[in-house]
């Protein structure tokens, strides 16, 4: 009888989707081992490995976004304008920049830079309006 030579004799095949198994097992517990290193994982049945994988990659995509925001608002540039009345008695300067960190840090060494420099400061507000921070120095000079 002819057989045509696609045809893979039957213990063979058996030996192919043999192996397909174990290293799909292999791969299952290698995940359970990545996603859960207590070892909680290690017996229980592959779809709980794969639900509970899942759930770790939702996790660590929400503090990827949550990361990237961050370090946007962390990279906004600080603009700095200063505006000197007619006299030039007075000068108001407006700092804008992007983070907590830079408005306790920027505040502080421009009042101390100005007063160094003989300025009377009037008054120093703040206020936080989206991912900026937005700053006036009122001082005499």
């Amino acid at each position: 009888m002819w057989q045509p030579e696609s045809r893979v004799p039957k213990p063979a095949r058996h030996v192919k989707e043999k192996n397909r198994r174990q290293k799909m097992k292999d791969l299952y517990r290698q995940l359970a081992t990545v996603v859960s290193p207590e070892n909680s994982l290690q017996k229980s049945p592959t779809l709980d490995v794969l639900d509970h994988a899942t759930n770790c990659i939702k996790r660590l995509e929400k503090n990827v976004n949550e990361l990237k925001a961050k370090k946007d608002t962390l990279q906004l540039p600080v603009v700095i304008t200063v505006n000197e009345s007619g006299s030039g008695e007075r000068l108001e300067i407006n700092i804008v920049c992007g983070s907590e960190k830079k408005k306790l840090m920027k505040m502080d060494k421009v009042i101390w830079i100005l007063q160094e420099e003989g300025a009377d400061v009037v008054s120093a507000t703040n206020s936080t309006v989206g991912p900026n921070i937005y700053h006036t120095i009122l001082c005499k000079v």
